[in-house]
């Protein structure tokens, strides 16, 4: 988690970021290609750009153009061995969750895991959102990943390749 005496604007930043990188480096591990928006590359992660971690250079052209124009901007896309969009996850620290979920709405056809990572206390706004009649199709799919659920399963994620390096040594 950020430190607290950072300055509001700054946390915001560093909370979407750290998480943002968070999720590509989880995504790493469990050897996917990980993908950032181009707006964000040059975001600070741990005393890196979050670009120079993330594994796709460009975003697979997986299908029409109007859909990929729609997603592109997504915070973090775990692609699959077939160049095809596996994982979506958008970190919605402030912004509005529905915007995320318009854009997830796109991928209704494909068989992809959409998730909305936040804090707990957005868990309830997420469900309002999402029983929206408009969000119907990709309901069941929509995951929420609370930020304490993302820190945890990052440092399980680490211990785990932590364990198997030493096997194979």
């Amino acid at each position: 988690m950020p430190p607290r005496d950072v300055p509001k604007q700054k946390q915001e930043e560093f909370n979407h970021t750290y998480f943002q990188g968070i999720i590509v480096e989880i995504g790493n591990l469990k050897k996917y290609e990980t993908f950032v928006p181009n707006q964000d590359k040059n975001n600070a992660y741990l005393g890196k750009k979050i670009g120079e971690i993330a594994t796709a250079a460009e975003f697979y052209r997986f299908t029409y153009e109007h859909i990929i124009q729609k997603i592109r901007s997504v915070d973090v896309i775990w692609f699959n061995v077939r160049k095809m969009p596996a994982m979506l996850f958008e970190v919605e620290h402030s912004a509005d969750i529905k915007n995320s979920l318009s854009k997830f709405a796109e991928l209704q056809d494909f068989y992809t895991d959409l998730h909305i990572v936040a804090a707990d206390v957005r868990k309830k706004e997420f469900e309002t959102k999402l029983s929206s009649e408009v969000f119907r199709p990709i309901h069941n799919r929509v995951k929420f990943l609370s930020y304490d659920y993302v820190s945890s399963w990052h440092a399980k994620m680490n211990e785990l390749a932590t364990v198997e390096n030493s096997l194979t040594l």
